[in-house]
């Protein structure tokens, strides 16, 4: 019996996730998705045109996921500092019960794909912009509310802390230990100058 075209694509997008996730853009094989989708290479093609196509939507799905866990992180806390902590908190949680040391799939993309120009670096580039832009929002709205220096540079503090936590991530390679990880979130919050 032939399988009916008609399959979740989030399903397909979240297995195809993974594989990418573990073994890298590059080396993962259109035999390795087909293996891990359950679909015909026929399927793939056609819903996603190429193995190009498929990752360029599940960059999408994985950073839309991102972007909202840091929403919700910077905008349920009582003030802005508390939801920048609230995220670093997060980020090092969720690594120090991840023992796959697969890290951030966004990260790992970019460092793997960094010398190329291509549609998938300039994605990924554009994303890890908005989580910049959603960081240093939370440190303007910081500044408005007295909770930080009023001469604080927003948009280089938001810099550095976005290339902390990617160094958090790529970090979490080395499977430091639950007091590494505390320690470190302490650190990137001083960089932080409160009143």
């Amino acid at each position: 019996m032939s399988r009916p075209s008609e399959f979740d694509r989030q399903e397909v997008l979240d297995k195809a996730m993974h594989v990418f996730w573990s073994t890298g853009y590059s080396a993962t094989s259109i035999n390795r998705l087909v293996d891990a989708t359950e679909l015909q290479p026929g399927s793939l093609y056609g819903a996603f045109k190429s193995k190009k196509g498929l990752f360029l939507e599940v960059i999408d799905v994985y950073a839309n996921r991102s972007l909202a866990r840091i929403r919700s992180c910077l905008t349920t806390s009582p003030n802005a500092i508390d939801g920048i902590e609230q995220l670093f908190l997060k980020i090092a949680e969720e690594m120090k019960h991840d023992n796959t040391g697969k890290g951030c799939l966004m990260v790992n993309t970019l460092l793997e794909l960094a010398h190329r120009n291509d549609e998938i670096v300039k994605k990924v580039i554009a994303y890890l912009s908005l989580i910049e832009s959603l960081i240093k929002d939370a440190l303007l709205q910081a500044r408005q509310n007295g909770e930080i220096d009023k001469r604080a540079n927003c948009t280089g503090l938001a810099k550095t802390l976005v290339a902390s936590i990617w160094g958090l991530r790529v970090m979490s390679a080395t499977n430091p230990s639950s007091e590494t990880y505390d320690a470190t979130v302490q650190n990137f919050m001083k960089m932080i100058p409160r009143i």
